[in-house]
């Protein structure tokens, strides 16, 4: 969300040569490039980026007046990104570690089975009550049977559920 908004402020910036060896451009190329080396976890090409894309709104705020409010947002939202990163650094996932080990980076799968848990129940076709302690329980159970543990749970309490059939003799015949 952060770097949304950095996005955002730099989006109202008009295109604008800043340096003699710079494109139209390269506010958003220096942009795009922050946003790149963040997600694949390149820190110092990240610290790189982020240095020169300060300079280069510095460089907006002092040379086109009418932008002078968004690049003052941009710096401000750019050093906010900034001190999260700083703060939350162990936390910061580096999606190309990820993709390289076969790990999920997508979270649709969890999207579609809470769709499938909860979304049927309390919003989407079956309009229900339910209090929060009665929807956590319809949770557990509606969780354990899309797992395949409902039955061992049930056994954990009553042993003998699931051994013992009820069946009709093979002899037997309807009274006539």
């Amino acid at each position: 969300m952060k770097v949304r908004h950095v996005d955002q402020c730099i989006g109202r910036i008009p295109p604008y040569r800043f340096s003699p060896d710079g494109s139209l451009f390269e506010l958003y190329d220096r942009f795009n490039y922050l946003r790149g080396y963040l997600w694949s976890g390149r820190r110092t090409k990240f610290k790189e980026s982020f240095d020169r894309l300060l300079w280069l709104l510095d460089r907006v705020r002092d040379e086109v007046p009418e932008s002078k409010r968004s690049a003052r947002m941009a710096i401000a939202h750019l050093c906010d990104l900034e001190a999260y990163l700083q703060k939350n650094a162990s936390g910061i996932i580096s999606y190309r570690e990820w993709r390289n080990a076969g790990k999920r980076i997508s979270t649709s799968a969890v999207e579609g089975t809470v769709n499938r848990l909860i979304g049927r129940r309390m919003c989407k076709s079956q309009h229900m009550c339910w209090s929060k302690r009665g929807a956590h329980l319809l949770l557990q159970v509606r969780c354990a049977v899309l797992n395949g543990d409902l039955l061992a749970g049930f056994r954990r309490w009553f042993p003998t559920i699931g051994e013992r059939r009820i069946m009709l003799p093979w002899d037997w015949l309807p009274q006539q």
